[in-house]
């Protein structure tokens, strides 16, 4: 695919300005740094390595540049004893860039300072450092030729984040950036389109586009010309030198589309687990926690295990059952009301000068456990109107609401919402669906450590951390034990994102994706007792249980 050029200037596009502060930077332990040129190949003992050509898209204060030069030098060494510093060779063999200037200065600064105690004359380490080190956006600059190795720890930030024109410009140039895409999507594709025919890209950065909805567009790219060398994930561990909850991966890919994939997810990043992924400690020898996937995820599917039983068993499970809203008629997964300023729209307790039927009980995450609803009395003060047209209530209509309102008018109007619709001002992000309410229905709290989902008999709406499903075809107290049981928690830990302290997200596209018995299937005797122990203790008897259900 030929690479593309860019008809403006980087600087145009931020008007002139780069940003005040550095755009998502977090930067890396050397020893995470050293793994990965280790597994990229970008080592001192091959080839020599002023003869390739080594990108770092985002340099920051320079823990991937720092190393990069060590090994380059080293090589040289041994291929050109001494160093031959006007060797031309050197001129081309590392670029770096980076949106900020203060981290470009810092960079050169480290780079000369190592050029000159290696032996280096001081102009040749100025030229040096000048010409390896770029100020620019690479996203929106045109590089030179291909490289055999994009390398480094990508920005992390939201790309609605940025400025109107430069996210416009981005999403023009970058298929890839969907939905609410972070900005190393970005990195993933240009880097990836930068890549010789024997090149390899090799980044640290989240792990949330293994899985999510935004990530989907690049995993459908890299499943089409590219190949996943290596997957690490390291959600559990903390490879930055300082401590971000990033939930980060190693993701090293080349162009060998259709060969096998090494995948790990390391507890730590102690020497010895480090040391045991390189290739010369691979699974062959028996001390890795490298397992060989011969085919990767193909298609844009989440990355969703990276062991092998694992693997098979969710495979299993896809082949034979249906998803959670093919399981029964009617049955479907929403998120509450979100309502873009809960300090002004969610109350706790009824607010006696407001119209009682514009309050209507809202159900909380903290509220819900799977035994029973604790109620903490909080209201949501409802906008709508069920019965109009428009959508909005009448204030005029609605004294005690308008009233309430118009002294808060001032913070709801400033919404992004109010803006877009400033005849609306005083509505919810979320339009409100009034039936909710008086639907039974599953109440489960969006972050936690697995296995809580309440039942609403049809007295609360959700609020927008609480996810809900209802259904036609499910007794809900039977769904409401088999959501609740390890063979669906072992589902969801696989398709959600982790977070710190091993809780995980129930999201609508997350629960969207879990696999269950058909409602009809499971016999009424099953049925019966599953219903009985859908908000027990006894997780022991309610696995057992759903084991008979699912057959297995």
């Amino acid at each position: 695919m030929e690479l593309q050029l860019f008809e403006t200037s980087w600087m145009d596009v931020w008007d002139g300005r780069e940003p005040s502060e550095p755009v998502g930077a977090v930067f890396t332990k050397p020893e995470v740094v050293g793994l990965i040129l280790d597994l990229a190949g970008y080592r001192a003992g091959g080839p020599r390595l002023s003869t390739k050509r080594i990108l770092e898209p985002s340099c920051g204060d320079g823990a991937f540049l720092t190393c990069v030069i060590s090994r380059l030098l080293e090589s040289e060494r041994a291929h050109q004893n001494p160093i031959n510093w006007n060797a031309p060779e050197l001129d081309a063999a590392i670029v770096a860039c980076d949106l900020n200037s203060g981290f470009i200065a810092l960079a050169r600064e480290t780079t000369r300072s190592a050029l000159i105690a290696a032996g280096c004359p001081v102009s040749r380490a100025i030229a040096l450092a000048d010409q390896w080190i770029v100020h620019a956006d690479f996203l929106l600059t045109c590089w030179a030729g291909r490289f055999d190795y994009v390398v480094g720890n990508p920005p992390y930030v939201r790309i609605e984040d940025l400025p109107a024109p430069v996210l416009q410009r981005y999403r023009e140039l970058y298929s890839t950036c969907t939905d609410r895409a972070d900005l190393y999507v970005a990195f993933f594709e240009k880097g990836l389109r930068l890549l010789a025919p024997e090149g390899c890209l090799a980044f640290i950065c989240a792990n949330r586009f293994a899985k999510n909805l935004y990530g989907r567009k690049l995993r459908e790219f890299i499943a089409q010309e590219y190949r996943v060398r290596y997957y690490l994930n390291l959600e559990h561990t903390q490879p930055f030198a300082q401590d971000v909850s990033a939930y980060p991966c190693i993701t090293i890919l080349d162009r060998a589309n259709g060969g096998p994939t090494l995948a790990a997810t390391l507890e730590d990043i102690e020497a010895a687990t480090l040391a045991s992924l390189l290739p010369e400690n691979d699974e062959s020898h028996g001390n890795s926690a490298l397992v060989r996937f011969s085919q990767w995820y193909r298609d844009g599917a989440p990355w969703i295990a990276t062991r092998r039983d694992r693997f098979d068993h969710l495979h299993a499970l896809a082949s034979k059952f249906p998803t959670l809203e093919e399981s029964a008629d009617a049955t479907k997964v929403g998120i509450g009301v979100a309502t873009g300023a809960d300090d002004i729209y969610v109350r706790q307790g009824r607010d006696p000068t407001i119209e009682e039927f514009c309050q209507l009980p809202l159900v909380m995450a903290g509220d819900i456990s799977p035994s029973n609803l604790d109620w903490s009395g909080h209201y949501l003060i409802d906008p709508f109107d069920p019965e109009s047209e428009t959508g909005l209530r009448d204030l005029a209509a609605t004294p005690g609401l308008a009233s309430y309102f118009e002294r808060h008018r001032v913070a709801l109007s400033a919404r992004h919402v109010a803006k877009k619709r400033p005849h609306a001002w005083y509505r919810t992000i979320d339009r409100v669906t009034h039936s909710l309410v008086k639907k039974p229905k599953l109440v489960i709290p969006d972050i936690q450590a697995g296995g809580i989902v309440g039942y609403d008999a049809g007295n609360y709406y959700p609020h927008h951390n609480v996810y809900w499903i209802t259904s036609e075809g499910w007794d809900l107290r039977v769904l409401q034990a088999l959501l609740r049981s390890t063979l669906v928690l072992e589902q969801i830990r696989a398709h959600s994102v982790q977070m710190r302290g091993g809780s995980v997200r129930y999201q609508a596209q997350v629960l969207r994706k879990v696999r269950l018995p058909k409602a009809d299937a499971i016999s009424d005797a099953v049925a019966e007792r599953l219903a009985a122990l859908a908000g027990s203790t006894d997780t022991s008897q309610l696995d057992e249980l759903a084991h008979v259900a699912f057959r297995l």
